[in-house]
This record gives structure tokens, sequence and C-alpha cells, in this order.
């Protein structure tokens, strides 16, 4: 089997864009994941405490 070498090379700048963008999904994906579970565990908190406290 022959391997085909492919002359399509990518620029520098070309490269740091895509890593720019990569980053900024990876940032933004992130803090929103990041925020629904802080909510969650908030919300789970507050429940059990409320509950706590209604049962003394």
């Amino acid at each position: 089997m022959k391997k085909e070498n492919s002359k399509e090379y990518i620029s520098k700048e070309v490269a740091h864009e895509m890593i720019e963008k990569a980053l900024r999904r990876h940032n933004r994906r992130s803090t929103i994941i990041s925020s629904i579970l802080g909510w969650i565990l908030i919300g789970g908190y507050s429940f059990g405490l409320f509950h706590v406290v209604q049962n003394t």
C-alpha cells in the first residue's frame, strides 16, 4: 500500500484561529455545564435544608 502525500497545508494563522475558536467553544460549553450543575446542587442543598428545618 502506498500512502498519498497531500500538499494541502494550512497556515500558522489559520491553525491559530482554529485553536482559538475551539477554546472559546470549550470555555462557553464548560461554563454553561458548570452553572447548570451548580444550580442543581444549590437547589438540592436548599431543599434538604428546608426539609430539615421544617421537621424540627
